[in-house]
């Protein structure tokens, strides 16, 4: 008898990590399988055995657009080999739709659809994707953002789903979601196809680190192809951050565990951009492979951005994220709530908690204000956001800093209302106490929903700054907390010989990017278009000290030192340079400077109150 049981153990074993395994065809749940195993030319297969059908006719869909992203991306581009097969093993007639959509006919007979998919990460057709919401098929790692890779049968998406992933035995699958976890293979449990895309998987040998903040589990798993970065010197640069998110949103964080997705590409090989993807219980970065200042302040940075969208729009939403349409959705008019909001809270808890100086949380928002200047004024925030898909596509990095200032201006305003008693965490605890992660707020009703959850003044500034385009009142709202703002002013300072920059990933060096921007005292030095600066004045010049640097140039110079300027020439397009040391004397030069902004010398004994609740110092 034991030997009998021992031997079906053995059998049933062998068959959950066989890709062609019987599985048993369910009533109500999918079963998916993803073979890492069987990865070749850069393709994976994938079986889906959708639950017993009885319409004659259905449609499978793979994600056209996904939340978080703004952006038509078509994941079903990378699909090939599409097939549906009866429980005999025949084949069913399909028909392919359009590039995220294939029609199975006779799909009572349906047991399962199988076909290769493809990863975005070095596509030859150069079908870009941006990166955090792309795909990864390599020996070495495995980037399952799973709306890259899964479809469901139109209509049965709210189904639960069992993704069984067959993997090398050295590989780790870290994820917000635990599996059961064996030696070859991981089976992970969603309730609908929902909760399958937003939990990202990162498999490669493991490198992990986690820790409890705020009542959460935070794990932090790193991919680095050449071993420059570990996952414990990325979860010390988050750990404060995380902790000051905590401390903002009330001591507690509203999960039981978030991870940390961190793929690093090196440099040479990085694509067109780099960031993160957010989504309810976890984030994927996508960096570039260094082990400086600049790259752990930037996973600082954008870890803090995209674990505030646990808030928005993860919780508080309205009915179009709810009941998100994969393949045609309707656009909120709220992605300054989604992003802005977010971006702001991101380095509002930084200055709360000592991460950033005042003068660093100003020199951002500074240039957010910059950055503002180069989109329409034109149009309404709701606009762009209803229309971003298509006449305002341009406009939506906007939302980024327009959106920050915009929700800035929200906070402020909160604070002027209530003298010093509620702010805009508040009012987001009062939302999401209401419209949380189980239900949604009507989009064209939020700008009554906020007056009713705070004050009734609330809506006319909503409707005038937020659906219309006039202007905030930047100057007042900031002048409440003691901090002075003048649009346009003058300044002066020593010229460092240009004012159009770019950066060298590859050299980790500024390099001149025109000759327009040249001034004269570049001109003396003799800089040239595509010059690299190695060092100014003895001090190295990387990305991670660039504003450390220029900070001591504008401290330490007077007119009688020789700005010494070391940079790399490129000889021609081979990638070699010729090392030459610049000098000249300095120049003072007096300029047009947008967007002042500092504390005020002698702010009233208001002022200082209200700073102190708005930036708790």
């Amino acid at each position: 008898m034991r030997n009998s049981l021992l031997a079906l153990v053995l059998l049933f074993s062998s068959s959950l990590i066989a890709q062609d395994a019987l599985i048993f065809q369910d009533s109500k749940k999918y079963t998916l399988v993803q073979d890492l195993t069987a990865y070749a030319d850069d393709r994976i297969p994938i079986r889906i055995i959708p639950p017993l059908l009885e319409d004659s006719t259905v449609e499978f869909h793979i994600p056209r657009i996904v939340p978080g992203t703004y952006d038509v991306h078509n994941y079903g581009q990378f699909l090939s080999n599409f097939v549906a097969l009866s429980a005999k093993g025949d084949t069913l007639p399909t028909k392919k739709l359009d590039l995220n959509r294939w029609q199975v006919s006779q799909a009572q007979d349906l047991y399962e659809i199988r076909y290769l998919m493809d990863d975005s990460y070095d596509d030859p057709d150069a079908r870009h994707i941006f990166e955090p919401a792309g795909t990864s098929n390599e020996e070495g790692v495995f980037l399952l953002n799973n709306f890259g890779y899964l479809g469901y049968i139109d209509g049965l998406k709210d189904r639960p789903f069992e993704l069984r992933v067959i993997k090398p035995k050295n590989f780790y699958g870290a994820s917000a979601v635990v599996p059961e976890r064996h030696d070859s293979l991981d089976i992970f449990h969603y309730q609908n196809y929902f909760e399958l895309h937003d939990n990202p998987i990162l498999y490669c040998e493991p490198d992990t680190a986690s820790k409890l903040i705020g009542g959460a589990k935070i794990e932090l798993a790193v991919y680095s192809p050449n071993r420059i970065v570990d996952a414990k010197a990325c979860l010390k640069a988050i750990s404060d951050v995380m902790q000051a998110s905590s401390d903002y949103l009330g001591g507690e964080l509203p999960v039981d565990k978030y991870a940390v997705l961190v793929y690093c590409a090196p440099r040479d090989q990085m694509g067109t951009s780099y960031g993160a993807l957010e989504h309810h219980r976890s984030t994927v970065l996508f960096m570039p492979e260094m082990n400086n200042e600049f790259f752990y302040s930037g996973v600082r940075d954008i870890t803090a951005h995209e674990f505030f969208h646990i808030v928005t729009p993860l919780s508080i939403h309205s009915e179009y994220i709810h009941d998100f349409d994969f393949i045609e959705p309707e656009m909120s008019e709220h992605i300054w709530l989604y992003e802005g909001v977010t971006e702001y809270n991101s380095h509002i808890v930084q200055i709360r908690n000592g991460i950033y100086s005042s003068e660093q949380f100003l020199e951002v928002l500074r240039d957010k204000f910059i950055s503002d200047d180069e989109y329409s004024s034109e149009v309404p925030l709701t606009v762009a956001s209803k229309h971003t898909l298509s006449f305002y596509k341009d406009q939506y990095q906007n939302f980024y800093e327009g959106g920050a200032l915009a929700a800035m201006a929200l906070d402020l305003r909160l604070i002027e209302l209530s003298g010093g008693s509620m702010r805009l965490v508040d009012l987001l605890g009062n939302l999401g106490a209401v419209y949380h992660a189980d239900t949604f707020f009507r989009d064209d009703a939020l700008f009554k929903i906020i007056a009713e959850y705070s004050y009734p003044e609330m809506e006319e500034f909503m409707v005038r700054h937020f659906a219309a385009n006039e202007p905030f009142p930047f100057e007042r709202l900031l002048g409440n907390v003691g901090i002075s703002y003048t649009e346009v002013g003058t300044a002066s300072g020593w010229s460092l010989g240009a004012d159009e920059f770019s950066y060298n990933f590859e050299t980790d060096r500024i390099v001149i990017a025109s000759e327009e921007g040249i001034d004269e005292f570049g001109e003396d030095l003799g800089l040239e278009v595509l010059d690299e600066i190695v060092s100014i004045n003895g001090q190295e010049l990387g990305l991670g000290n660039f504003q450390e640097v220029l900070a001591s140039y504008q401290e330490d110079l007077d007119e009688d030192t020789k700005v010494k300027m070391r940079i790399a020439r490129p000889r021609g397009d081979d990638g070699d340079y010729r090392m030459k040391t610049l000098k000249a004397k300095p120049r003072l030069v007096e300029y047009e400077e947008r967007h002042q902004i500092k504390l005020m010398a002698e702010p009233n004994e208001s002022q200082l109150r209200l700073r102190k609740y708005w930036m708790g110092l």
